[in-house]
């Protein structure tokens, strides 16, 4: 640290309600001390929160520091100090048992002096000895680095530091929120409360030309959107923390021992029969590299029965990655985040349990996380339309009552999604990152299109690796209980007027070559509405029409499904002409819609097409 004379010496700071010392001391006021009990302060600096542990608490101080100028000034007001330059475990407590002399020790307190100590683990050590022994709460304190306006800086490459401060040139240490209570957890000091310090604008709030800093900057409401869902701390000044000592606890868990997938069941226990089939159904994947969460919403004692036994009744390799989880109250959303929080996986994915899944299903997202890593994946949904039934087995069952229905397209459509939902949960893989890291959650107070909501906002944060191949069948019920028999048509479209609001309150991210389709669909309405008002214009809707045929081919399962063969064409020779939809001539697009509808491949594939 540099040597700085009494007048100049930067942490001289005084005690107020709403700084780092009035919640030091707001949060040990919690507490009914012993009088006279000891009160050690370490790193005490000018003994900012002394008088108040004196007179309204009743507890005897004693600071430590290493600076003798403050030490000295603590001698000057007829309170107990020490100078003494923090070192190795033994050394620290060696001293400290010292300087106590055999009194108790009440309480504990080390105020933003982490950040300077060379030694921290042996001083967390040290702590946790003298808490643990005396049953002594401890109150720390340090900056927070990753307040919004250190991260947003960073962003720009700009690293500030400052006599004082979030960024004090003399800090040897930096701190978050996680990692002040890992490290303090790997040492068996466990959280127990906290009021931290915020600041909307901390010291590191310049230039503001900055535009991650300038406040209504898009760019700095793209940031603070992004972060606000997160458990973020961006508006934490100074992490003020009480823990008490125990014992020390488990590492996180690193991410090699994460399974590839967490596969979320929701289920209230009245379809026995489905149930069977889904965990039949993990029981034949490919890829083995998953767990499962059965969550089971609102469960009657008789259904807990049931789903304990059906769970049961697998094989124990199975049974050893399913985790029955009982969720109470809430709606549909609930169990949903539930399940999510509880995940384990890398990835997390929602299967219900009256869906079907083939055996490549967790393959096929292992496959396209190799190289899409931190992407949402997408595999193919077919539709089957169902109806309970009973049979001679049970009195629940079910059968299916059509073919499989190529209603959900391969490719994810981030504008057709803004619009409605094309994508069964069942088919996508999420990264648990952003759940657990980013914040984002099943909005607990819509009873429908909760998985439409929370799939739009995460695509647009991490966006989507689409795979071709089929891997499941969603099942879709004509007859029986399901979300569209429990919710009225009025509720429907109130949710989806909330959902269209939120989306249309928040930035969102756009990935590259979406600009171009939004412009061509502007293109096409300026043309609809000048033919409506009457204008002259080359255009009609004759031509309009043709556009939207054209376009239709091109996001259609026939044209995704044969585009191996215009590959095996171009090989050849032969290029299929391909035009710009929304400003081709119409001899254009009557030559592109004719040839297609009339390839060999455009009829072979017909039973892919949605009606």
């Amino acid at each position: 640290m540099k040597n700085k004379s009494m007048n100049d010496y930067p942490y001289k700071f005084q005690y107020a309600e709403d700084n780092v010392y009035g919640h030091v001391v707001n949060l040990l006021g919690q507490f009914e001390f012993p009088q006279q009990g000891v009160h050690l302060d370490i790193g005490c600096g000018w003994g900012a929160i002394s008088d108040e542990l004196i007179g309204d608490h009743k507890l005897h101080y004693i600071g430590i520091d290493a600076d003798q100028d403050a030490v000295n000034h603590l001698h000057s007001e007829g309170k107990e100090a020490y100078c003494y330059q923090l070192s190795s475990y033994t050394a620290n407590l060696e001293f400290i048992e010292k300087i106590l002399n055999g009194r108790a020790v009440s309480s504990i307190s080390i105020i933003d002096t982490f950040e300077h100590v060379l030694y921290i683990e042996d001083l967390l050590q040290t702590v946790s000895t003298l808490s643990k022994k005396h049953h002594a709460p401890v109150v720390i304190s340090v900056p927070n680095f990753a307040h919004d306006d250190v991260v947003f800086k960073l962003l720009c490459h700009k690293f500030d530091e400052t006599n004082t401060g979030l960024l004090d040139e003399t800090h040897i240490n930096i701190f978050t929120e996680e990692k002040l209570v890992n490290i303090c957890k790997k040492h068996g000091m466990h959280q127990i409360n906290k009021k931290d310090v915020i600041l909307e604008r901390s010291d590191q709030h310049f230039p503001k030309e900055l535009l991650t800093l300038a406040e209504t900057s898009s760019l700095r409401q793209l940031l603070l959107n992004l972060r606000g869902n997160m458990k973020s701390d961006g508006k934490v000044n100074q992490l003020v923390r009480m823990f008490i000592a125990s014992h020390p606890s488990q590492a996180p868990v690193k991410q090699q021992d994460r399974p590839f997938l967490s596969i979320v069941t929701r289920t209230v226990g009245d379809r026995p029969e489905e149930l069977k089939e889904v965990l039949l159904c993990l029981t034949g994947q490919e890829c083995t590299d998953f767990e499962v969460l059965v969550v089971g919403h609102n469960l009657t004692v008789e259904n807990q029965l049931l789903v304990e036994s059906i769970i049961n009744a697998n094989p124990e390799w199975i049974r050893s990655k399913i985790r029955l989880i009982r969720v109470n109250g809430g709606n549909r959303s609930t169990p949903l985040n539930f399940g999510f929080e509880n995940a384990r996986g890398q990835y997390i994915t929602i299967l219900d349990d009256d869906d079907i899944v083939f055996s490549n299903w967790v393959e096929e997202f292992k496959n396209l996380a190799k190289d899409n890593y931190g992407k949402i994946l997408k595999s193919v949904s077919v539709r089957q339309e169902y109806e309970p039934t009973t049979t001679t087995f049970s009195k629940k069952s079910s059968r299916a009552v059509s073919g499989f229905l190529r209603d959900y397209p391969a490719e994810f459509d981030f504008i057709t999604m803004l619009h409605h939902n094309q994508c069964p949960g069942l088919c996508l893989a999420f990264p648990r990152s952003i759940y657990h890291d980013f914040g984002l959650r099943f909005d607990e107070t819509i009873n429908t299109i909760e998985d439409w909501d929370f799939i739009v906002r995460s695509a647009f944060i991490c966006g989507v690796a689409s795979s071709h191949a089929v891997t499941n069948i969603y099942r879709w019920w004509l007859k029986g209980t399901s979300s569209q028999s429990l919710h009225n048509n009025q509720e429907w479209e109130d949710n989806y007027r909330y959902v269209q609001n939120k989306f249309n309150s928040q930035y969102l991210i756009m990935p590259p070559g979406n600009a171009k389709r939004i412009a061509s669909l502007v293109g096409m309405l300026s043309e609809r509405q000048n033919l409506n008002s009457g204008l002259s214009m080359p255009l009609d809707d004759q031509l309009i029409q043709k556009r939207e045929i054209a376009h239709l081919i091109l996001v259609s399962n026939s044209w995704n499904l044969t585009k191996p063969l215009r590959l095996v064409k171009h090989l050849f020779g032969k290029k299929t002409c391909v035009p710009e939809v929304f400003s081709a001539a119409e001899s254009e697009l009557d030559e592109f819609i004719s040839n297609a509808q009339n390839s060999k491949s455009w009829k072979l594939t017909r039973v892919f097409r949605s009606n």
